[in-house]
């Protein structure tokens, strides 16, 4: 019957969490994806429905086919996978193989069937699960082509459905074999009847002779029966002897049993203070937990603002940097301006010494013209107005550069601050993780003696199972 394979349908099965609708599919479909999409998956969801054993499905149970159930975590009781098919006519055909628990139920249609029923509908529409002949898995082919010719012959009796028919060849070749034989024997019976026939009077003489060994035969088995009946009371008063042991021994039994119940309901109650201590140990790695969640958000901001502090420490040391560059500058240039200045004092200060000795040689006093004390004047002021400007844009540069130390010594100091705040959070995340690890030790410590106290107490029980089957045997014997 020609069909078409037209949607997959999967819900929690194995990476496939909650319900899928895949399709619908063409003649040619190819699935593409990064690792650990669910390619894999997929293809393993189409060998499951269509009928492929669970050791093919890369898992150890059927019940690991469950999403989440590989890491001991299911979300459901029950996965499924349905392929539909599209028949000749355009009508559907759905067949469903879902898992619940370590079973497995078949339905067709939502009918539910048997596994025999299911694998033959599949075979009726070309698919062989056990040829598997629907998928042509990762070295499929090179495992066909190494095959030798007798593995290759079964390999196609499979493919081809002449496997299913080996049970009725087989049959039927022993039935013709047995049958051979049959004829064989009757030819030799028939053959051997005459040196029977030689043979009856020996017989006869051989019966005669058995006669008197079976008489004698049977005074030996009186014999042996007083033998067995003078030894069978002997072993049962020895027995009886055992019988009164094991009543002793079972008077021990039952005080041992008694005293392992006592410390069974002890080990109960050690058990119980374990799970309460637990589950305290629980709250406090929970609270923990929530105390570092609250505490993140604001060693995130301490650090954008160290960051950012940072770069405005930078920014306040290149400005310093500069304007200590300008400082320098200015400094250069009012001590180049000083130098002038004392250079022109100087040549006026010779000046007037030299005027002044010229008068004194010549007998007379030297007088300025009334231009030149005008231009002496104007000069002066252009001297002090230069000489001021400089003191006051020196001042002012004196100003920035106090602003700018100001400002780089408050940006050093918060800087400083938060540095000191990230390290004491930092310190109590440091103190809180320890916490959790001596939390998560002591817990995996108290789980360990709790496996042991379980320990001891399937040990116990199974002691008391074994004394009740000791006592139930020596009943019985009795």
């Amino acid at each position: 019957m020609k069909s078409i394979l037209k949607y997959i349908e999967v819900e929690n099965f194995k990476s496939y969490k909650g319900f899928y609708h895949v399709g619908p599919l063409k003649p040619f479909t190819a699935v593409i994806g990064p690792n650990g999409s669910g390619k894999s998956n997929f293809m393993d969801a189409i060998s499951f429905v269509m009928g492929e054993k669970t050791s093919s499905l890369r898992v150890k149970r059927l019940s690991d086919l469950i999403h989440g159930a590989s890491i001991g975590q299911p979300i459901s009781r029950s996965a499924h996978v349905t392929a539909v098919f599209e028949l000749e006519g355009g009508a559907e055909k759905r067949f469903t193989r879902m898992v619940q628990g370590s079973s497995s139920d078949h339905k067709i249609n939502g009918e539910v069937v048997s596994n025999q029923t299911y694998l033959k509908e599949l075979e009726k529409l070309g698919i062989n699960a056990k040829g598997k002949n629907f998928l042509v898995f990762q070295g499929a082919v090179e495992s066909i082509a190494m095959k030798n010719p007798k593995e290759r012959t079964l390999l196609f009796e499979e493919i081809s459905g002449s496997g299913a028919l080996k049970e009725e060849y087989d049959r039927l070749k022993a039935e013709m074999l047995k049958a051979e034989e049959d004829t064989q024997f009757t030819y030799q019976k028939k053959k051997g009847i005459a040196a029977e026939r030689k043979e009856a009077k020996q017989e006869k003489e051989e019966a005669e002779r058995y006669q008197r060994l079976k008489d004698e035969y049977v005074e030996k088995q009186v014999e042996m029966q007083l033998f067995r009946l003078y030894h069978n009371e002997k072993d049962i008063a020895e027995y009886e002897k055992e019988v009164r042991r094991k009543h002793s021994d079972l008077e021990k039994v039952e005080k041992k049993k008694e005293k392992a119940e006592e410390i069974l309901k002890d080990h109960k109650k050690e058990q119980s203070k374990f799970s309460r201590e637990m589950a305290k140990m629980e709250q406090d790695i929970r609270e923990l937990e929530s105390e570092v969640n609250k505490k993140r958000p604001t060693f995130i901001k301490a650090k954008e603002r160290v960051t950012h502090m940072q770069k405005k420490a930078d920014s306040a040391r290149k400005s310093l940097a500069q304007a200590i560059k300008a400082h320098n500058a200015h400094m250069d240039d009012i001590r180049e301006l000083e130098g002038e200045l004392q250079d022109v004092e100087k040549k006026r200060s010779d000046f007037e010494d030299q005027v002044s000795q010229d008068s004194e040689n010549q007998g007379k006093s030297v007088q300025l013209e009334e231009v030149q004390i005008k231009e002496y004047h104007k000069l002066k002021n252009a001297a002090a107005r230069k000489s001021a400007q400089y003191l006051q844009e020196l001042d002012s540069i004196n100003r920035e550069q106090k602003s700018d130390q100001d400002r780089l010594d408050n940006a050093q100091r918060r800087t400083a601050e938060i540095e000191s705040r990230l390290r004491q959070k930092g310190h109590e995340l440091e103190e809180a993780q320890k916490r959790v690890k001596k939390l998560l030790e002591h817990i995996e410590q108290s789980e360990t003696s709790l496996q042991e106290q379980r320990r001891l107490r399937q040990e116990l029980v199974s002691d008391v199972g074994y004394s009740k089957e000791r006592i139930t045997e020596l009943q019985k014997q009795n």
